[in-house]
């Protein structure tokens, strides 16, 4: 039975990942979306959008109730008027009144606009709904980024538990050597050796833990928060790494083997692909992306928006009543006085103007259909690929925790031969080193594959 070791490094980085995995009341990744949703700037630009577009369809909406307009003057005379006498001489009709007051209230009512109301509407409609398209974009945009900040924080913390436990394994190893050259069995270059080893590792601890406090001050960007907030995280992985080595007759066989051979042969073949599935995804893709619901609607408020201008050169009919009030003497009635006509405005001819505005609205209008067509392509494209990088990484989770398993096993011989003076220092931390590999590969692959399912989400519009 092996003595228990403190400093073990299998054991430090159980206590790190345990430490990091206690805290009941984690901040989970639906808390940060929730946060995101709420606090981004970016987000809340794209609500505004949307605001300001609901503003401008109730806008165009309002063309079709009746305008009422006032018009108040207060008119002075530097000549008074004169008007002819019955002996022919001229004489002031106003009886010296040189200031008086016309007041005019109107009532316009849009009767026929030869569909320019109309198209204004639904032009505004279509833009609203593309604005709102974009806003579910944004959304989308965000939830991934703050799902990818996420993982890179869980994956940085890993990162430092390595780190952590290969300064730990390499201190030993160096406290070993130091003792085997105190007691006359070892080498002063196998010290040099051990120390160089630990100092690297404390090189890289310290990268580690730098990258970490960038994964966090990113991931609190997204929340707005303080650069520097550190708050226990929800863990999304659903497995933990194997932290014993097995028994010997659980190990894989030796390379060389049939059995080996064969294992290898089919970890080597090609990912067979689901076209169905993916098929399904992609058509799902189609119905749920917003990107080309926006471009859908972008075009028909160009479409409505030529139509809007090509109503400019037919009739425009019109309503209006109007009550008259002036108080000038010289007038023949000094009194109220009403109104009511039909206005008919028609422009015959304005150079081609509004065709051929119109013309160059429905090209950009053809121009926002072709960007849709080739965004579709592109989608397809990004379902396919995020699929196989999913495939990819569900096959190396599997491979990289049995490579775990055999560097712990491997290190632990590796060492047990140095002590008993039956290997070198070198075999010992190159064992050191495939375990770290081992464990970089292991969560390298674990996260790629967590991070992989969120681009998988994206691609098909449900994240």
């Amino acid at each position: 039975m092996h003595g228990f070791r403190w400093n073990d490094p299998r054991f430090v980085l159980s206590l790190v990942l345990g430490v990091m995995a206690r805290d009941a009341r984690a901040e989970n990744l639906r808390d940060a979306w929730t946060i995101a949703l709420g606090t981004n700037a970016q987000l809340q630009a794209s609500r505004q959008t949307s605001a300001a577009a609901s503003q401008e369809l109730a806008s165009s909406r309002s063309a079709r109730l009746p305008q009422i307009q006032t018009l108040n003057a207060q008119a002075f005379l530097s000549n008074p008027v004169s008007v002819p006498s019955s002996s022919g001489q001229p004489k002031a009709a106003s009886g010296g009144q040189d200031l008086f007051t016309i007041s005019a209230v109107a009532a316009i009512v849009p009767i026929y606009t030869g569909g320019r109301i109309r198209n204004t509407v639904a032009s505004n409609r279509a833009q609203l709904n593309a604005s709102r398209a974009d806003e579910a974009t944004t959304a989308l945009d965000l939830k991934l980024e703050v799902a990818r900040a996420y993982v890179d924080v869980l994956r940085a913390n890993r990162g430092v538990a390595v780190a952590e436990s290969n300064v730990v394994s390499l201190t030993a190893q160096a406290r070993d050597v130091a003792n085997l050259v105190t007691q006359g069995r070892g080498i002063r270059n196998d010290l040099l050796a051990a120390q160089v080893a630990r100092a690297n590792a404390q090189q890289r601890n310290i990268q580690a833990r730098n990258r970490l406090s960038v994964a966090w001050a990113t991931y609190n960007r997204y929340l707005c928060r303080s650069m520097d907030t550190v708050v226990p995280l929800e863990e999304l992985a659903q497995e933990a790494p194997p932290q014993e080595a097995p028994p010997q007759e659980a190990l894989p066989p030796r390379s060389g083997d049939a059995a080996d051979t064969a294992m290898l042969m089919q970890d080597a073949e090609p990912i067979v692909v689901d076209e169905a599935q993916i098929q399904t995804m992609v058509l799902y893709a189609m119905k749920n992306r917003p990107e080309l619901a926006s471009l859908a609607e972008q075009a028909r408020s160009i479409r409505a928006q030529a139509a809007a201008e090509r109503a400019n050169t037919r009739p425009q009919v019109s309503f209006l009543a109007a009550n008259l009030y002036q108080n000038a003497r010289f007038l023949p009635t000094e009194a109220d006085s009403g109104a009511a006509a039909f206005v008919l405005n028609w422009t015959l001819f304005d150079g081609g103007k509004s065709r051929h505005h119109a013309m160059a609205l429905e090209e950009r209008a053809a121009s926002s259909i072709s960007r849709q067509y080739d965004l579709a392509a592109g989608i397809k494209l990004q379902v396919r690929s995020a699929w196989l990088t999913c495939q990819e990484n569900q096959r190396r989770i599997p491979l990289t925790r049995a490579a775990i398993v055999q560097a712990e096993e491997n290190l632990r011989v590796a060492r047990s031969r140095y002590l008993q003076q039956r290997g070198t220092n070198t075999e010992v931390l190159d064992a050191e080193t495939a375990r770290i590999q081992s464990y970089d590969n292991y969560y390298s692959a674990l996260y790629d594959a967590i991070q992989a399912d969120f681009e998988l989400r994206r691609a098909v519009g449900d994240i």
